[in-house]
């Protein structure tokens, strides 16, 4: 058994459970490699196109988006997104001016040579999504937004606890630190 939680068991087995993951991981691979070719597209890493297209998107509602505001909304670090804005801004991509409500911030906007390319990436990004997402029905796609909203935010609490269990990276020390009943 892979898990042990009912809701995740049928008739008592993990089977559907694993298949769930499995088609999941083939799903997110896909997933990544559709961004990795939409970035390339317009000369980004796929990590880089994501945040641009983030930081387009979330500062028409945000107009004074911050590096802690977009790292928190792509989970990812704020060190890590610093590094690849920088990038983008060195790309003459994206703009980075002091906060003026808080100088130690900084505000992101994308540049106009930016908003070009992800328009013109509109052609391929459209069919492209359409594919990708073409099995949805309208309810299946409010239904995939909840539940992956869910999911989203128990990546870094499992992170956590996979280092509490093997603090050493191994199994030989699991025993030791097994939650009380477990």
């Amino acid at each position: 058994m892979t898990a042990s939680r009912a809701a995740l068991l049928v008739n008592g087995s993990d089977l559907e459970f694993r298949e769930m993951v499995h088609n999941m991981l083939a799903f997110a691979a896909a997933l990544q490699e559709v961004r990795n070719r939409l970035g390339g597209l317009i000369g980004l890493s796929g990590t880089q196109y994501t945040i641009l297209n983030s930081i387009a998107r979330l500062s028409r509602s945000a107009p004074e988006l911050g590096v802690n505001a977009l790292a928190e909304h792509l989970h990812l670090s704020g060190a890590f997104v610093t590094i690849e804005v920088n990038k983008l801004v060195q790309a003459g991509l994206v703009t980075k001016v002091p906060n003026p409500d808080d100088r130690r911030r900084v505000v992101l906007a994308v540049t106009a040579e930016a908003d070009r390319r992800l328009a013109e990436l509109t052609r391929v990004q459209v069919p492209a999504n359409d594919a990708l997402f073409e099995p949805l029905s309208a309810a299946d796609f409010k239904a995939l937004r909840a539940i992956i909203a869910k999911l989203a935010g128990t990546g870094d609490r499992t992170l956590r606890l996979i280092e509490y269990l093997a603090p050493k990276g191994t199994l030989d020390d699991v025993a030791d630190h097994l939650p009380p009943g477990v």
